[in-house]
């Protein structure tokens, strides 16, 4: 007693023994890979039959509703995934955030500038520490960006 069952890859028939002889029997590597795809197809949701194997006639009916039941499932995921989603309040910049950035940037623009061409004299006697002290000054002005939405 053998039932026919389609490869849905190659479209083949192909022909599987009863449920007697297939557990008395060995089975080939290409049933092996049929059975996974059964059971695999039993867990996704669609109908049973009565039998351990499926009656070819309701599969067909199951396969039109595949995609169906698969458009489902993904707009119920998408659904569930956007609602659980968290996003900040956008709230607007503070009015002095930008003024303050751009204000360090150029006042350590402006020091470096006045360090080097007063040839180390100028803005303050720490020597070399005026480049740190400039670069500081800039470093503060772009960390303020970070902020600016």
């Amino acid at each position: 007693m053998a039932a026919k069952k389609r490869n849905r890859r190659s479209g083949r028939s192909t022909a599987r023994p009863s449920t007697e002889a297939a557990s008395s029997t060995a089975a080939e590597p290409d049933e092996e890979v049929e059975a996974a795809q059964d059971e695999a197809e039993d867990t996704s949701g669609s109908p049973k039959s009565s039998g351990s194997l499926k009656d070819p006639v309701r599969r067909g009916g199951a396969a039109k509703d595949a995609p169906a039941a698969s458009t489902r499932r993904s707009a119920e995921a998408e659904r569930t995934r956007t609602s659980r989603r968290r996003v900040a309040a956008v709230q607007p910049n503070p009015t002095w955030l930008a003024p303050f950035a751009v204000t360090m940037l150029i006042l350590g623009l402006v020091y470096l500038v006045v360090y080097y061409l007063s040839a180390g004299q100028l803005p303050l006697p720490i020597g070399d520490w005026n480049l740190a002290a400039g670069f500081g000054i800039m470093v503060v002005g772009g960390g303020a960006l970070m902020f600016w939405k």
